[in-house]
């Protein structure tokens, strides 16, 4: 196995990393801290010092029919969902113009970006990493739009998006970003319905210790700092909101529900695993 720099957040890529059993090689061209999972057999600093010997001619036709088919699997797993997380990654992604940026916020949305949003090579990506949490991902977005002459949009969770509601404050004399934030309002800490935390055995203190519902309205906090706000309904209202050029700072609220979130992702990963079942990459 080939690891490229350092290991992506996401439990699926790193369980696979730590379980596989093969040797696994680590490219890393930063020497400091290569291996987190201590799973590599060798580590070099770069991709040319790798040595592929007799490749295999069938790899890669099988890993692409494995990946069409849990493509499909994910697509119809989310069919109907809306407004799930994974609908509204890819709905943003999909409507999104070409050459434009997009700013993941911490939590479900990074990671719903990864799991359902389409691939596509003409857009880039950012990410806070390490530490930061859900601190300052507005104000990411914000510089991040500053700092780029390309259309800009951010996806971030209603807890990452009150964190750091003091981004949409900018002085008068300051300049202001043309960004577009679309907020994924499911009232409080979903992502912690698909961890330990979300299992059964812990449903009578999870809302408050956990789920943290805020009841805040957004809407009435984006018109204190006089930011244009829209609530959207559909797949298809987002797709034509990211879609319609807009100039300045605006805000795309999408109000949702956590509950039936564990159960939707459960149903998904059944429905890959089914899909892939006896497949050749198995």
């Amino acid at each position: 196995m080939l690891v490229v720099g350092r290991p992506t957040l996401g439990r699926a890529l790193s369980q696979l990393v730590r379980r596989s059993g093969v040797a696994v090689t680590a490219v890393e061209p930063d020497p400091r801290w290569p291996d987190p999972f201590h799973t590599a057999s060798r580590i070099v600093l770069d991709l040319h010092d790798v040595q592929v010997v007799d490749p295999d001619p069938e790899w890669l036709p099988a890993w692409t029919l494995a990946d069409k088919a849990a493509a499909d699997a994910v697509a119809d797993g989310l069919r109907g969902s809306w407004p799930s997380g994974g609908l509204v990654a890819s709905a943003l992604v999909s409507a999104m113009p070409a050459g434009s940026l997009l700013c993941c916020g911490s939590s479900n949305p990074v990671r719903d970006v990864d799991y359902f949003a389409p691939r596509r090579t003409d857009i880039d990506i950012l990410s806070n990493r390490g530490v930061a949490g859900i601190d300052g991902n507005v104000s990411t977005a914000v510089g991040a739009a500053l700092a780029s002459d390309r259309p800009t949009f951010a996806m971030v969770g209603d807890l990452t998006f009150l964190h750091d509601s003091n981004g949409l404050v900018i002085g008068p004399d300051e300049p202001r970003p043309d960004l577009t934030i679309v907020v994924f309002n499911d009232n409080g800490g979903a992502i912690f319905s698909l961890l330990e935390q979300g299992e059964p055995a812990y449903a009578d203190v999870f809302e408050r210790v956990f789920g943290t519902p805020h009841g805040a309205d957004l809407g009435a906090l984006c018109a204190a700092t006089r930011t244009p706000h829209l609530s959207v309904g559909s797949a298809a209202e987002l797709t034509a909101a990211v879609r319609t050029p807009s100039r300045g700072l605006r805000v795309l609220e999408v109000a949702a529900d956590r509950r039936g979130l564990r159960d939707l992702h459960k149903g998904i990963r059944a429905a890959v695993a089914s899909a892939l079942s006896g497949h050749p990459t198995d």
